[in-house]
């Protein structure tokens, strides 16, 4: 799981498009051309990262936006948080 001090910043070379509120939206990575598709909660993690912020915030974010949150939020939010950036859209900053 991701250190709750870690720094996270969007990838400049990223673009959000949102779709129906429903329905998420999707990012571009301008650089690889590649599409990424995000379900709602993808969706509300992309629009909490429009300012480089720690993951605890990020996840107090989260959890302040979703009713009834799960136990697992953390490990949720961090898994999606690594693989956002195993993809090259997000960097982490220990």
């Amino acid at each position: 799981m991701i250190d709750p001090t870690t720094r996270i910043s969007r990838n400049p070379d990223v673009v959000f498009r949102s779709l129906e509120e429903e329905q998420g939206g999707v990012l571009l990575h301008l650089q690889s051309g590649a599409y990424h598709g995000l379900n709602q909660f993808g969706s509300l993690i992309w629009g909490l990262l429009e300012n480089e912020t720690r993951f605890a915030d990020l996840v107090n974010g989260v959890r302040a936006e979703t009713e009834d949150a799960p136990a697992s939020l953390d490990e949720d939010v961090s898994g999606f948080v690594e693989d956002l950036s195993a993809r090259d859209l997000v960097q982490l900053t220990p």
